[in-house]
């Protein structure tokens, strides 16, 4: 009588003996995500082929990672490419590198110099976080809040931190997050955020008022790493009649070069 196999023998070179089948699945995910990146566009067989994984397998796989946004079909739909959802990822690994420590030096400075409320806010997830902050000392002033997230299509910032997607990722992205706002008149339509998106990264710096919250605005800048990638903003927060005074031009002034300053902290060219 032939005796049973045990596990070990069963178990694929590099796996350890009795991997769950969720690790197994997660596993093969990733390798696809890996061959996308060093390889893709590729088709389903070409996938099958290369990881020598099942064709329904990989099929069931391709299914979930779409639906996440891991992945996408090219525009003939035969071919899969990585994903939106791996750019934001990106994005947000790279806004953790350094920032924290050196953003809040720059926010206070930004602060003493122009007496407003200073913002540094990132991209997380599908939402701007407010990372750091340092409270205005001007009589009339705006209040901030470290860890406020809202939808990017209301604030100054989120336009700017989305504005290095290309326009299919972007018009994707602003159709599964652009949100109305309770309080506010914020606009939803999506030519034309696409349009103030790249109006405001062109010229450097972006403005709203009376979208985020009603009787304020905000002026922002993009912080920029080594590769010219917004990875961060700064911002600065006032009461409406500031930002549409001649002080706006001041306030311009200083958040660029204050956002100039802390990217070339982070390694951008000046």
């Amino acid at each position: 009588m032939a005796r049973p196999k045990s596990a070990a023998a069963n178990a694929r070179p590099g796996r350890p003996p009795g991997t769950p089948s969720s690790a197994r699945s997660l596993e093969r995910g990733l390798a696809v995500l890996e061959l996308l990146r060093t390889q893709g566009p590729l088709r389903i067989t070409e996938i099958s082929r290369s990881l020598r994984i099942p064709r329904s397998s990989i099929y069931e796989i391709a299914r979930l990672l779409q639906d996440k946004r891991y992945v996408d079909r090219t525009l003939d739909g035969q071919r899969y490419t990585l994903g939106v959802a791996l750019h934001l990822l990106g994005m947000s690994y790279r806004d953790s590198i350094d920032l924290a420590k050196i953003g809040s030096a720059a926010v206070e400075t930004l602060r003493d110099e122009t007496g407003e409320t200073v913002q540094l806010c990132i991209l997380d997830g599908e939402q701007l976080l407010v990372l750091q902050k340092a409270d205005g000392r001007r009589p009339i002033r705006i209040m901030s809040h470290v860890g406020t997230r809202v939808p990017v299509n209301w604030a100054a910032s989120g336009r700017l931190l989305v504005s290095d997607l290309d326009d299919e990722a972007l018009r994707m992205f602003l159709e599964q997050t652009a949100r109305p706002s309770p309080k506010t008149s914020v606009t939803v339509d999506i030519p034309q955020l696409m349009r103030q998106i790249r109006v405001f990264r062109k010229r450097g710096w972006s403005l709203e008022i009376n979208e985020t919250n009603a009787h304020a605005g905000c002026v922002a800048a993009p912080v920029e790493d080594a590769e010219g990638h917004c990875i961060a903003t700064l911002s600065i927060v006032a009461p409406e009649h500031r930002l549409q005074s001649s002080e706006l031009k001041g306030l311009v002034e200083s958040v660029c070069r204050a956002a100039r300053r802390l990217s070339a902290r982070l390694g951008a060219a000046q």
